[in-house]
C-alpha cells in the first residue's frame, strides 16, 4: 500500500485501522515510517504505543528512541516491556542513563532480567556496581544475566568474583560464570563437574549438563554421552540439548542409539531434531539405514512420526519411503508427516493413499489432502462411510472431525446412530470438534 493511501487511512482515529496502517508500515519499510511511529507513540491507547514501540527497534532517530524512553516509566508493564524491547543494540548516553535510573526503581524481574541483559552490551566498567548488586537478587534468572553481563566486562576484578560464583547453587549462574572464565582462557571450576555427574541428585547432574553445554570444552561431549543414558528424563534430555549446542557430528551416532532405547517420546522428538541441527545430510543417511534394516514396525512408526513432527524438507524422501512401508501403521505416519510439511507439491505422493487397504492410511490421506486443497478426498470417505467393516466407518468419521467442515455435520449426525458403538464414539468426537470450530 502507497505512502498517501496510509497516511490518509492513519488520520482515522479507529484503533483497528491505525493498527493496520503501523503494521502495513513496517512490513514495507516505508521511507516515511517516522511519521507514523511518532504519532502512534503520542497515542493514548496502549496497542497503538505498543505496536509503534515495536518499529522504534528499527529507526536511529533519536526523537524517537526519546519518546521511547518515556515508556520506561509507563505503569503499564507491557509497555516498559516493549519500550525496553525498541532499546536493543542502542548505546547513546540518554538510553544508559535511562536504563539504569529503570533498574534502580523496577520491580518486575522478567523486565529486571531483560534490562541487565542490555546493560551488558554496553561492556562498560561503569555499570559494575550496579551489576553487582543484582548477583545477591532473590530472582535466579536476575543474578544469572547479571553474571552474564558482568562477564562481558574486561577489568580485573571480574575473574575473581566469576571464581567465587563457579560453584553457586543455581547452574544458569554457574553456567555464566564458568563460560566467563573460559572465555579469558581460565578453566576454573570445571575439574569438579565430572564427579558431581555421580551426584544422586538429579538436578545436580542436569545442571551439570546444562554447564557442559554452555561452556563446550573438550571434554563436554564424552561426558555428555554418558549421560544420555541417566535414569533421570530431565538429565537425559538436558544432554541432548547440550550435545546440539557443541555441534560435533560425533555425537550424532551416539544420539541415535539413544534414541531407539529412549521412552520417553519428547525426547526421543528431541534427538532427532537435534541430529538434524547438527548435520542434517548425516543424520537423513543414518537414519534411513536405520529404518531400512529396522525389523519392528513400532520402531519404525515412531521413526516416522518423530520425523513428522519436526517438519523439516530434508525428511521428505525418507517418509516418501515409507509410503510404502508393509505396515499400516507405518504409512499412516508417513502421510501425516508429509502432510505436516504443509507443501502442495507433496500432493501427488499422498494420492495413491487413498486406496490403500488400510483404514488409518485411507482416512488419514483424504483429510491430509484436503487441507492441502487435493481433490478425491470427499470420494473416498463416502465410499469409507458406506463399508461395511466398522474401523473404515470409525476412520471416516476421525477424518471429518479433522476436516472440521460444517457441510458434513448431517453425516456425522447419522453416523452417531451408527450400529457399532465405536463408530458413535467417533461421530460424536468429530461432531465437538466441528461444533468448536465452529
Amino acid at each position: 500500500m502507497d505512502y498517501q493511501t496510509l497516511k490518509m487511512l492513519f488520520h482515522d482515529r479507529d484503533k483497528m485501522v491505525r493498527l493496520f496502517c503501523l503494521r502495513t508500515a513496517l512490513r514495507d519499510n516505508l521511507p516515511q515510517i517516522g511519521e507514523f511511529l511518532r504519532e502512534g507513540l503520542r497515542d493514548e491507547r496502549p496497542e497503538i504505543v505498543a505496536a509503534a514501540l515495536k518499529g522504534v527497534r528499527r529507526a536511529a532517530d533519536s526523537e524517537l528512541v526519546g519518546m521511547a524512553l518515556t515508556y520506561l516509566e509507563s505503569p503499564n508493564t507491557m509497555l516498559r516491556a516493549e519500550a525496553l524491547a525498541s532499546l536493543e543494540g542502542k548505546s547513546s548516553p540518554p538510553v544508559r542513563n535511562a536504563l539504569c535510573e529503570f533498574l534502580r526503581r523496577e520491580d518486575d524481574t522478567n523486565l529486571l532480567a531483560t534490562a541487565i541483559r542490555i546493560v551488558g552490551t554496553f561492556r562498560s566498567p561503569e555499570y559494575m556496581p550496579l551489576l553487582k548488586a543484582f548477583l545477591t537478587y532473590e530472582d535466579e534468572r536476575v543474578r544469572a544475566n547479571a553474571v552474564e553481563s558482568l562477564g562481558q566486562i574486561d577489568n580485573p576484578e571480574i575473574v575473581e568474583i566469576m571464581k567465587a560464583l563457579s560453584s553457586d547453587r543455581n547452574n544458569r549462574v554457574r553456567a555464566n560464570a564458568i563460560q566467563a572464565l573460559w572465555e579469558r582462557g581460565i578453566k576454573f571450576g570445571l575439574n569438579t563437574l565430572p564427579e558431581e555427574l555421580r551426584s544422586p541428585n538429579a538436578r545436580k547432574r542436569a545442571s551439570v549438563a546444562y554447564i557442559l553445554g554452555v561452556i563446550k570444552d573438550e571434554r563436554s561431549l564424552d561426558l555428555l554421552i554418558g549421560l544420555l543414558g541417566d535414569i533421570s528424563p530431565t538429565v537425559r534430555n538436558r544432554a541432548v540439548l547440550s550435545l546440539g549446542l557443541i555441534g560435533s557430528t560425533r555425537a550424532i551416532s551416539h544420539l541415535l542409539n539413544a534414541w531407539s532405547k529412549e521412552e520417553e517420546s519428547k525426547i526421543r522428538d528431541s534427538i532427532i531434531t537435534t541430529c538434524l541441527s547438527i548435520n542434517p545430510e548425516l543424520t537423513m543417511s543414518r537414519l534411513s539405514e536405520r529404518y531400512a534394516q529396522e525389523e519392528d514396525s513400532r520402531h519404525r512408526a515412531t521413526l516416522i512420526r518423530s520425523l513428522g513432527l519436526i517438519k523439516n524438507p530434508r525428511t521428505v524422501s525418507l517418509l516418501a519411503k515409507a509410503l510404502r512401508d508393509a505396515d499400516g501403521r507405518v504409512r499412516s505416519n508417513a502421510v501425516e508427516a508429509l502432510a505436516a510439511q504443509s507443501d502442495p507439491e507433496l500432493i501427488e505422493l499422498m494420492y495413491p493413499m487413498l486406496n490403500d487397504s488400510h483404514n488409518r492410511v485411507r482416512s488419514s490421506a483424504a483429510a491430509s489432502l484436503w487441507k492441502l486443497g487435493g481433490m478425491g478426498a470427499i470420494v473416498t470417505l463416502k465410499q469409507m462411510l458406506r463399508s461395511s467393516h466398522k474401523q473404515m466407518r470409525a476412520s471416516a468419521a476421525w477424518a471429518l472431525g479433522e476436516i472440521g467442515a460444517l457441510q458434513f455435520s448431517d453425516v456425522l449426525q447419522d453416523l452417531s446412530n451408527d450400529a457399532d458403538p465405536d463408530v458413535r464414539k467417533w461421530a460424536l468426537k468429530a461432531l465437538a470438534k466441528v461444533a468448536k470450530i465452529a
